[in-house]
């Protein structure tokens, strides 16, 4: 397994332990050239009903003075660090080193988070720490939230992924992903121990990248805790990285390969159904493309090889 640093851009300072001051959460957001959206999603994070936190802005390579804007603001929570161009898992990867709190939260520089968002995962990370019916279990991994989609705008459409996983979940994750980026919180020790996020940007210019850590945290046997309340508004629009169809076809066949290469039968079993969701995503995907559709192109076949869970 990788290290942040080598996974990461560029080698960062690791910080020693923690001292009294720090702050209970900090708060990544990679951002590239991304002004137009992120002072709203910036006021969401700054207006949060819980206070104790930081908010590390990961500059990838941006040449819209990011660092400008963010003094303007004189808010000593908000600091900013620069890598060369990378893309968003080495940047997400660039922050956790930066992290100087216990807990990380991750939010994209185009979505929003509700006032409640960080009182409700902090506060469902603590029960589930200190739940007496856990005593013996592993620790907690992993806090999210549900989500619910946005316009362009910010203003709810109506859709809210709202799921009930939680406990011993690699089952459930490994066929669909519930959890969104923007309303996830993390031990920061966790992602120290494994590794971060996977960054595969020279293989695919959009990845799934979280999904996959997700799916690492679980798999590693680590306890998953659910706010069952909307956490985040993930705003559609035509600069969504999410809706590059060919790039999320290849990373999918990517990850599902990764993912069930040596599972043993009892498990091998899930990946008709993991295939069958993944072919779902890209059809909505490929519907809400208009880029695809302009060109009339139809949708992305996406077929595993054989059994063995290896994808073309």
């Amino acid at each position: 397994m990788r290290t942040l640093a080598a996974m990461a851009p560029q080698t960062v300072s690791r910080r020693g332990s923690r001292v009294t001051g720090d702050p209970r959460v900090t708060v990544v957001i990679p951002c590239h050239n991304s002004l137009r959206r992120l002072p709203e999603t910036l006021e969401t994070v700054l207006g949060q009903s819980f206070g104790d936190f930081e908010v590390v802005l990961v500059d990838d390579g941006g040449d819209d003075d990011l660092a400008g804007w963010a003094s303007s603001l004189h808010d000593d929570r908000v600091r900013v660090v620069r890598q060369e161009n990378a893309g968003v898992a080495a940047a997400r990867n660039h922050g956790i080193a930066q992290a100087r709190a216990e807990l990380v939260a991750f939010l994209d520089s185009d979505d929003l988070w509700l006032p409640h968002t960080l009182a409700s995962l902090v506060e469902r990370y603590d029960e589930a720490v200190a739940d007496p019916c856990a005593a013996g279990e592993p620790p907690v991994g992993l806090v999210y939230g549900w989500y619910q989609i946005a316009d362009e705008e910010g203003h709810p459409v109506g859709r809210v992924e709202a799921r009930d996983a939680e406990g011993v979940v690699w089952e459930q994750f490994v066929v669909s992903n519930p959890v969104a980026t923007g309303a996830t919180l993390v031990p920061t020790v966790i992602l120290e121990q494994l590794g971060g996020f996977e960054v595969n940007r020279d293989r695919f210019p959009v990845d799934v990248e979280d999904w996959e850590l997700w799916i690492r945290i679980a798999g590693a046997g680590y306890r998953v805790a659910l706010v069952r309340d909307v956490l985040c508004l993930y705003r559609r629009h035509s600069s969504n990285s999410s809706v590059a169809v060919d790039s999320l076809d290849s990373a999918y066949r990517h990850l599902l390969a990764k993912v069930f290469d040596g599972q043993p039968p009892r498990r091998r079993w899930l990946l008709a159904p993991a295939v069958a969701r993944v072919e779902m995503i890209l059809a909505w995907q490929s519907l809400n493309d208009p880029r695809r559709s302009a060109a009339g192109e139809g949708l992305p076949a996406f077929r595993p090889t054989s059994s063995s869970g290896r994808c073309a």
